[in-house]
């Protein structure tokens, strides 16, 4: 329809609502959420209910004679110990049989615990699948077997260690099945073997890796593989498809296992790193060159807890961000990628990125731009038990002439209810240091969380926060609530989130002040018998997102991303068609900050249907690609979006990455306006094994004229003692921006773990 706006006739693909319609709109949505969420309820079947008092039971041996890990699996002692087998698959035929036999035995001796798998596979070498062999490789890309522990038998907590043929190492913990912390890295190894008839796994892991009690002879166990030509997932210890495989209530039972009393376990990583910056203005160049010393220092004091210090932190090696075109109104939320703040991260992540996160670690040694802030350093202290857990963390960041010097402090405490719950807490509290004419300011958050099973399928996440802020304005509150219901029928869930204007968490994330977010979702799964041979599954539903502001309820945006006809492939590609109605409220207050593209927009109220399509191959292909793309109207213009990422990786060796997108904006803003943005990303990994690498990362923006690499050779010379050599250079290449600087610097960085 045509509409008139602000004098102006525009295209508009929907009518214009009013703010009550739309709340009508979001109510009829959420309370058929609600009553999907009855129904899927109701509507489990034996693949969502199995019995986790079913346990599978194997029996670890003793080492009599020496062990060499090549992935071989040829001594004595591999061949005498008694196999568990009979994995069953859990994707796409629950508790079907498997194509190829998986045969696993347990060794230890007084330094290791030893994992020996036989993958057997008829195709051999040339069946499996491995794009690459960075360390926490992709699961769902690669052949892949793993083993999971639960050394306390909470059923709740595990250590997870995988691989793939070639011998990449990826390891996380996880809590409570879904808390994944996939950037902890531990001091192990593994070695592989490929045969014409299997691949053989070969793992030794330090018991001082392991956190177990003193005593403790029976260990909580499963072991997963993915067989990913065929794109089948298979276990031993069965556990419900819709869950992952860390949900350690279905795990089998590790017998016989004699570890050594827990050690002191004292680790020290010191690190010697030299730089050469060199920053370029129109005013001229500046040089430097400076050495550097710092590293880290980490004591098991017991079995539940450690203790570690950092000094002079330094991040070196931690991947650049990419760069991404923003269209909508709230930050980008880009994830934690410093090693020393990832390790145990998943204690103290509470909240969510869609409303309040009341600690997010890259407010600590990062400015708003992302920019590096020196660390001078820090502590950290975590413990945890069957029946509880808690840390705390300490840091103190350097000040320069832009940013005061800060100190944060956090603690946590969680307590384990029944089989499945949990409550807990979370204090942050952060001091900036006066700076100039800026006088101190002290900001502290208390905040409450839990988990709750409402049933084998169905779970609920609360969360409430209060901050106070002495020096500022930030005495406020937030809260979530995120309950849903994941079966073989599909997901149904709710997000709501309510954030207070003076809500303040100067250490956390917000999505925004002053905000009552609403986000329902519904997912179907579709497996019929009719189905094509090349479909897995057909997927249907829709995500809704609704902003209103808290003050006065007034509604402010939203969206509603519906996916009527999708379908994943039998080899792992996917096909998705959305229509995507949006309806935003732009107050006066609004088009001050949000300038998308850099174009003015004028208050008022914009109704447009936008629509999508997202198709991606195999990616595990030596060859593969994804693309997406929109068009449709956006705000009182159009825009058309082209997205496309081309892998191709024709060994493990060596794998290239290349993504472009573009955003064709037609007259938008109140001077109707055009742009074109272009983005081009390239990524390069060539790797002799999975302990010398060599990477290479480059992006360009059209929109700000940048263009930034960032190489990386790095060398795992010893478990978790490293040679970096880091190349990260930014220009600007357009004369309008001569004033912003050109950057350079050279990072030669050794760091060596030693165990005391």
């Amino acid at each position: 329809m045509r509409s008139i706006y602000n004098g102006k006739e525009l295209s508009c693909a929907l009518p214009m609502m009013s703010s009550l319609q739309i709340s009508t709109i979001a109510k009829s949505i959420l309370i058929f959420s609600l009553m999907a969420l009855g129904l899927v309820a109701t509507s489990i079947n034996a693949q969502d209910t199995l019995d986790s008092s079913k346990s599978a039971v194997i029996t670890a041996t003793p080492v009599t004679g020496d062990l060499k890990i090549d992935g071989k699996l040829n001594e004595a002692d591999w061949r005498s110990a008694k196999a568990a087998g009979r994995f069953v698959q859990i994707e796409p035929n629950q508790g079907g049989k498997t194509t190829f036999d998986t045969k696993v035995r347990i060794l230890f001796d007084e330094d290791n615990l030893y994992i020996g798998a036989i993958c057997y596979d008829a195709t051999g070498r040339s069946g499996v699948r491995v794009p690459n062999l960075r360390r926490d490789f992709d699961y769902f890309e690669n052949d892949l077997f793993g083993v999971s522990f639960d050394p306390f038998n909470d059923r709740r907590s595990s250590q997870i260690f995988q691989t793939n043929p070639y011998g990449a190492l990826r390891d996380m913990e996880v809590i409570d099945g879904q808390i994944q912390n996939i950037d902890w890295d531990e001091s192990w190894k593994v070695r592989t073997a490929l045969t014409d008839s299997s691949w053989n796994v070969e793992m030794a892991i330090p018991w001082a890796t392991l956190r177990y009690p003193a005593g403790s002879n029976e260990w909580g166990i499963n072991f997963v593989r993915n067989i990913r030509r065929l794109n089948e997932v298979s276990g031993w210890s069965e556990w419900p498809r819709t869950l992952t495989p860390y949900r350690m209530d279905y795990a089998g039972v590790m017998k016989g296992v004699k570890p050594p009393p827990p050690s002191r376990n004292l680790r020290l990583q010191p690190y010697l790193a030299g730089r050469g910056n060199r920053i370029s203005t129109i005013d001229g160049t500046d040089s430097d060159t400076e050495p550097d010393v710092g590293g880290e220092f980490k004591w098991a004091i017991s079995p539940n807890t450690v203790l570690d210090f950092t000094v002079n932190t330094d991040f070196a090696e931690a991947d650049a961000d990419r760069q991404v075109i923003n269209t909508s109104r709230f930050s980008v939320f880009f994830p934690e990628k410093r090693q020393f703040f990832l390790e145990n991260a998943s204690l103290f992540d509470i909240g969510s990125t869609l409303g309040a996160k009341p600690f997010f670690s890259r407010r600590i040694g990062l400015d708003n731009s992302g920019r590096p802030i020196p660390i001078d350093g820090g502590g950290r202290v975590t413990y945890r038990d069957p029946r509880q857990s808690g840390g705390a963390l300490f840091i103190r960041q350097r000040g320069n002439s832009l940013n005061p010097a800060s100190n944060f402090g956090v603690a946590r405490y969680s307590r384990n209810i029944g089989n499945f719950n949990r409550i807990g807490g979370l204090v942050t509290h952060r001091l900036d240091e006066s700076l100039g004419e800026n006088k101190a300011v002290n900001n502290t958050v208390v905040s409450l969380d839990g988990l709750f099973r409402l049933s084998k399928t169905a779970t609920a996440v609360p969360m409430i926060s209060q901050s106070w802020t002495d020096g500022a304005t930030g005495d406020g509150m937030a809260a979530n609530l995120w309950i849903y219901n994941r079966t073989s029928w599909g997901y149904v869930g709710h997000f709501q989130s309510v954030i207070s204007e003076n809500y303040n968490s100067a250490s956390g994330f917000l999505v925004r002040r002053n905000v009552i977010v609403t986000s329902p979702a519904v997912n179907l799964d579709f497996r019929p018998k009719w189905r094509p041979g090349f479909i897995r599954k057909f997927d249907s539903g829709f995500t809704g997102y609704w902003y209103h502001r808290a003050a006065d309820r007034k509604f402010q945006e939203g969206s509603l991303s519906l996916y009527p006809l999708s379908a994943v492939f039998e080899n792992g590609g996917w096909f998705t068609f959305y229509l995507i109605p949006n309806w935003q409220r732009l107050a006066q207050e609004d088009v001050q900050f949000f300038k998308p593209f850099g174009i003015g927009l004028a208050s008022g109220d914009y109704d447009f249907l936008r629509y999508r399509v997202r198709l991606g191959s195999d990616q595990s292909n030596k060859i593969s690609t994804s693309i997406f793309a929109s068009t449709g109207d956006y705000f009182n213009g159009s825009l058309n979006e082209l997205g496309i990422r081309f892998k191709y990786s024709p060994s493990p060796h060596a794998a290239l990455t290349v993504d472009y997108e573009v955003n064709d904006v037609n007259d938008l803003g109140i001077a109707s306006e055009e742009e074109t943005i272009h983005l081009w990303g390239s990524e390069l990994r060539l790797a002799l094994n999975p302990r010398l690498q060599m990477f290479a990362f480059h992006q360009y923006n059209s929109l700000t004229e940048n263009s930034s690499w960032n190489l990386r050779f790095s060398w795992e010379f010893a478990p978790l003692s490293y040679l970096y050599f880091v190349v990260n250079d930014s220009r600007f290449i357009n004369e309008q921006n001569a004033s912003l600087p050109d950057t350079r610097q050279f990072i030669l960085k050794l760091t060596h773990q030693f165990k005391i």
